[in-house]
């Protein structure tokens, strides 16, 4: 069979042989100083920096690819987005990409992102995921995306982080402590019928706020009115405005919000409709993540620390594929801040 030959004018690339012949030794001791192979094989330090230097000035560059195969590890870890495409200038993502890259740093890995593009089938998606490009995966999907299930049941270390999902070991902020910490502030407050704006998908997370805050609320004798919105940026729509505008009839002093965004939205709203916050209305969110610009209310919320979050899953990840055991569940404290809006 007749061997390919680069086209003409291309460069062709430089090769451990040709380091080798440049400093006249063998193409197997070349790789044991630039591609860490293993061997007895004892290199001096003076041969060693003359094949280093000839690496650098021939321009030769290791073949990835090729080590990935020989170490079977390419020492890259991915991260899987459910929930659509990553917005580094959204408050959330841009806190999880940090920690995620945090993490990395810290354990000398690098990270490639896949998202849930709909024009991919799951099996394709899942293919990409188990096809040999990275190590291990850090999962932010809904405890029902179609994936979770597939990757449960292969090999591929996973380590999911946000939402808790069975049978994968998760990372998640303690969001009942937090919603605890509202319902009792608002309570001291002396705040006794509450709307509670909700997520408009699915969330483990988010339904764990939801179901401790009324919980608690309830324990304490405050009512709860579901709020609901098709939003994710938390827009007041027809069903919640409708309450807005009877909240006096229906005693409505205050209003949770399951995420911060959802709370600026609705404090936004309540600026164009006259609603005073936080004597009319006072409004609490939950994230606790800081604005880049400096809002014009200091938002009530609970911090839970994303970025922390992301950098443990990388590091929980990173113990998985060392063999180590992990829990399957760990979860990182919140803290609650009063600010001025209620």
């Amino acid at each position: 069979m007749a061997q390919s030959r680069p086209a003409k004018g291309t460069p062709r690339s430089v090769t451990l042989r040709d380091v080798a012949e440049h400093v006249a030794v063998s193409p197997f001791t070349v790789s044991v100083v630039l591609n860490g192979a293993k061997s007895n094989t004892r290199v001096s330090a003076a041969t060693r920096e003359k094949i280093v230097r000839a690496a650098k000035d021939l321009g030769y560059r290791p073949n990835v690819l090729a080590r990935a195969l020989q170490k079977k590890s390419t020492n890259i870890l991915g991260l899987y987005f459910g929930y659509g495409h990553l917005e580094p200038h959204d408050p959330f993502h841009a806190e999880v990409l940090t920690g995620l890259q945090r993490g990395c740093e810290q354990t000398q890995k690098d990270l490639m992102i896949h998202y849930s593009f709909h024009r991919y089938s799951v099996d394709e998606v899942f293919s990409e995921l188990v096809g040999g490009k990275i190590d291990g995966l850090v999962l932010i999907a809904s405890p029902n995306d179609p994936l979770v299930a597939k990757v449960i049941g292969s090999q591929l270390p996973v380590v999911a982080m946000t939402d808790a999902i069975e049978g994968i070991p998760s990372v998640i902020a303690d969001d009942p402590a937090g919603s605890h910490a509202i319902a009792e502030h608002l309570h001291k407050k002396g705040h006794r019928v509450v709307l509670y704006r909700t997520c408009p998908g699915e969330s483990d997370s988010a339904s764990r706020r939801q179901a401790a805050f009324e919980e608690r609320a309830s324990e304490l004798g405050i009512s709860t009115i579901v709020g609901r919105t098709s939003n994710w940026k938390g827009l007041v729509e027809n069903q919640e405005a409708d309450l807005l505008k009877r909240k006096d009839e229906l005693g409505i002093t205050a209003a949770v919000c399951w995420g911060d965004p959802s709370a600026y939205a609705l404090i936004t709203y309540c600026k164009a409709n006259g609603i005073s916050i936080p004597n009319d209305l006072a409004v609490v969110g939950f994230n606790g993540i800081e604005l880049p610009v400096e809002p014009a209310h200091h938002l009530t919320t609970v911090r839970a620390y994303w970025s922390k979050v992301a950098q443990t899953a990388v590091h929980q990840l990173v113990n998985r594929l060392d063999g180590k055991d992990v829990p399957p569940l760990t979860v990182l404290p919140v803290e609650f801040f009063c600010g001025d809006t209620a």
